[in-house]
């Protein structure tokens, strides 16, 4: 082989490699996102980070605030402005401004959000929240609801029989609550929070479907059709002592343990993040999850799960730009590899 001929077949050799090298590096980061996702799947916190790292631009960051300002949610645009913080992304001038207008807002209707929280268990801010769990505590907001499902089999209507097994968990944690001196206060107040997004329709269809499910065989039927008929002829201590036996030995503890997730959530959260997350999370190991991921991330919660969705909490497979990034990469690197095998080779002969 001449000189010439030997120098043609080194830069053929160069060129290919040169091309590989490219388009492996193209694919890259890509595929190390894709394979990031993949490895954090039972994980949460990780998830989160990976596929914020992906979708946070700040055009989105700035989307998602002026979506919670303009939806006058202070509690979800403080979330955004903590989590653009962590993230090296700030609000501007303007932004700022409509924030703390929100502020000062919902100081002034606190007491208006705590007399409906405990009369109707409705809102979903701290106020309300804080009155519909001492009306809870009392057992008046859980004898309330009894009340209102008898109504419903009054008129011929089907009683929730969700919010049915929430309100008797919850005169059984008031009671527990009140004898272990506070001891069960987180749960109570979780069943308080599920109960309310519950009535409020904000829980996801398979959320509601499966606690629904789980609910119907936790509930015995004769004591619940005695409670109800007690709670429509306004005999609240016959209600009483009958919701106490609606849900069926060792039932307490699912419940007991649903409202200790929703509990963690709404401490570092608040109560629109507990209905945050029941709205996208679809079955109680999903709300585990998305307690981890509270517990882990405070205030940026609501802004992660506005800007990620259920993806915050499961791995749905990977999207096909991601799987075709990572095939090209280890296309691109086997083909390195043979190359170099090849160069090795014919370079060994020459010499």
């Amino acid at each position: 082989m001449t000189l010439a001929s030997a120098r043609a077949r080194t830069s053929v050799f160069l060129a290919l490699a040169a091309i590989l090298l490219w388009f492996a590096a193209k694919n890259v980061a890509p595929a190390y996102d894709g394979l990031r996702i993949a490895a954090a799947k039972e994980d949460p916190v990780a998830l989160s980070d990976a596929r914020l790292d992906q979708t946070l631009t700040p055009s989105r960051f700035s989307a998602g605030l002026d979506a919670g300002l303009s939806a006058g949610d202070a509690d979800l645009a403080e979330s955004f402005v903590t989590l653009g913080r962590m993230r090296g992304l700030s609000a501007t001038a303007e932004q700022q401004a409509r924030l703390e207008a929100l502020r000062a807002k919902a100081g002034e209707t606190a007491a208006e959000d705590f007399a409906q929280g405990f009369l109707h268990g409705s809102r979903d801010n701290g106020a309300a929240f804080a009155g519909a769990l001492a009306g809870d505590l009392t057992g008046y907001g859980d004898l309330r609801d009894l009340l209102s499902e008898a109504e419903k089999v009054r008129r011929g209507e089907q009683a929730d029989e969700l919010v049915v097994g929430l309100a008797a968990a919850g005169l059984a944690l008031s009671a527990a609550t009140w004898s272990s001196v506070g001891a069960l206060l987180p749960a109570r107040s979780g069943v308080t929070l599920v109960k309310g997004a519950q009535k409020a329709g904000r829980l996801s269809a398979p959320l509601a479907k499966s606690l629904t499910a789980a609910a119907g065989k936790a509930v015995d039927r004769e004591a619940l059709t005695a409670g109800l008929g007690a709670a429509a002829r306004f005999d609240l201590a016959a209600a009483r002592a009958a919701a106490a036996r609606v849900l069926r030995p060792g039932a307490l503890a699912s419940f007991r343990a649903l409202g200790e997730d929703a509990a963690t959530i709404y401490r570092r959260a608040g109560a629109r993040g507990v209905k945050d997350v029941v709205a996208v999370a679809e079955n109680g190991a999903e709300l585990r999850k998305a307690a981890r991921l509270a517990a882990a991330r405070g205030g940026t919660t609501r802004a992660i799960l506005a800007t990620l969705g259920r993806g915050a909490l499961v791995f749905a497979g990977l999207a096909s730009a991601a799987v075709e990034a990572i095939f090209a990469l280890i296309g691109a690197l086997l083909g390195l590899a043979l190359l170099a095998q090849r160069f090795g080779f014919w370079l060994g002969r020459r010499i």
